[in-house]
């Protein structure tokens, strides 16, 4: 059985999210009902979204996150432009300041962290914490390459250590917490 964008009851979480054969995520909760979220009909640059990509649980299994892809003028493949986030029956969406090409979530569901930086060029990282049920920017660090900052704050040095990994072994759960 299929439902659009309902929420979660109280003892059921979320255990599985994919994007099927028609582009649409689809998540399977623990009761085994499906909840379909749709490509957004948000144009960005005139495009509309393609694709969901690095799709994630929350570790408390109440959210689900992912980043949006779209079309670029100036690529042969599309870039991600927005990470969001499904919870509570409502799809979240947060805008960081560049392509968000990783994201994870803080401390459960409560937060997200989006590492974003240019397409190609000089490597610069903006890296930004968000409340997940307010949709507000909480704070915004900005990590030059080749640069070390030891006064970094620790939410920024904790998740940026995590993102320094090979591709395979990052995860898209982080925390804030020492």
């Amino acid at each position: 059985m299929l439902t659009i964008a309902t929420a979660l009851t109280a003892q059921d979480r979320f255990i599985r999210a994919e994007e099927n054969q028609n582009h649409d995520l689809v998540i399977t909760t623990s009761s085994g009902r499906q909840v379909v979220v749709r490509k957004s009909d948000l144009k960005l640059a005139d495009e509309l979204q393609v694709g969901f990509n690095n799709i994630a649980i929350s570790s408390d299994g109440t959210a689900v996150g992912w980043v949006s892809y779209y079309p670029n003028c100036c690529t042969s493949y599309p870039v991600p432009l927005l990470v969001e986030v499904y919870t509570a029956g409502q799809r979240r969406t947060f805008e960081p300041a560049i392509a968000p090409w990783h994201w994870c979530f803080i401390d459960g569901s409560a937060k997200i962290a989006a590492v974003s930086t240019t397409v190609h060029g000089p490597q610069h990282e903006i890296i930004e914490l968000w409340d997940i049920s307010t949709e507000k920017k909480l704070e915004e660090f900005t990590w030059m390459e080749g640069e070390s900052y030891p006064r970094a704050p620790a939410w920024v040095a904790d998740i940026h250590s995590g993102f320094s990994k090979p591709s395979d072994q990052r995860s898209h759960v982080c925390s804030t917490k020492r």
